[in-house]
């Protein structure tokens, strides 16, 4: 019979996710959000650097991630009794004084969610 006790160090959705395991310098994080939301990233958007964005959902539904005003977005898929791990990481090519990440979630879905600027991304091939 399996297990049904849920691994402590497993992805939640009442804890941010971990970035400073990845070498990511976390800039803002969340956990235990239902709904949607949009969370100033401080600092804003330096061209050159790599931006990641690490969000953890549970509940039936979905989850549209937008970094404003970059024009970049993400849809996500959530599901009831399970947290889906997601982490995206994009190279911004333009200077903003001012960026936020906005959440779109279905009134079911449950999420927490970490920013930061990654100093050593994958090289593209």
């Amino acid at each position: 019979m399996p297990s049904t006790t849920a691994d402590p160090h497993g992805p939640s959705v009442a804890t941010a996710p971990k970035l400073a395991s990845d070498g990511i310098t976390p800039l803002t994080t969340g956990a235990r959000i239902t709904g949607s939301a949009t969370y100033p990233i401080p600092g804003g958007i330096s061209a050159g650097k790599t931006l990641a964005i690490a969000i953890n959902c549970q509940g039936a539904g979905r989850l549209h991630v937008q970094v404003k005003p970059t024009g970049i977005s993400f849809p996500l898929v959530c599901e009831e009794g399970k947290v889906s791990p997601t982490m995206n990481e994009v190279h911004m090519s333009k200077d903003r004084a001012t960026a936020a990440l906005q959440v779109t979630a279905e009134p079911k879905v449950r999420w927490s969610f970490a920013v930061g600027w990654d100093h050593s991304p994958p090289q593209q091939q």
